[in-house]
């Protein structure tokens, strides 16, 4: 099914917003109105970005009523604040690996907890 994109941007100005995009969320959804735009298909689209076609046609519903400042990361649009990794707490963490663990070993992935190494409220809980 072809989608209905707005005006909001010309067929190159998408390609630019693709092409230009720092972070890869809105790479990715000013790639996918850009090739809808050129005439493929939703489901062409879901299919060439592994995107499921309820979220293309998401991209499209909020591209078709915002425009191009509503794609991209809205995360940081939702409302509520960190609850784990505060601002206090990635600054302690940052602080803490400065040093080796106190067991003498190397921070790593496997066998390492930060709980009990940083006094974090919510990592206690």
């Amino acid at each position: 099914m072809m989608a209905a994109i707005k005006s909001h941007l010309s067929r190159a100005e998408l390609e630019g917003r693709y092409e230009t995009a720092a972070d890869p969320i809105s790479k990715s959804h000013f790639h996918g109105l850009w090739l809808l735009s050129k005439g493929l298909e939703i489901d062409e689209v879901a299919e060439l970005l592994s995107f499921s076609t309820r979220w293309v046609y998401e991209l499209v519903r909020r591209y078709n009523e915002g425009g191009p400042d509503c794609l991209g990361d809205q995360r940081v649009n939702n409302g509520s604040e960190a609850t784990i990794l505060t601002p206090e707490a990635l600054a302690a963490l940052k602080q803490r690996i400065k040093s080796p663990p106190d067991d003498g070993g190397l921070w790593t992935s496997q066998g390492r907890t930060m709980v009990g190494q940083i006094s974090w409220p919510q990592a206690r809980a």
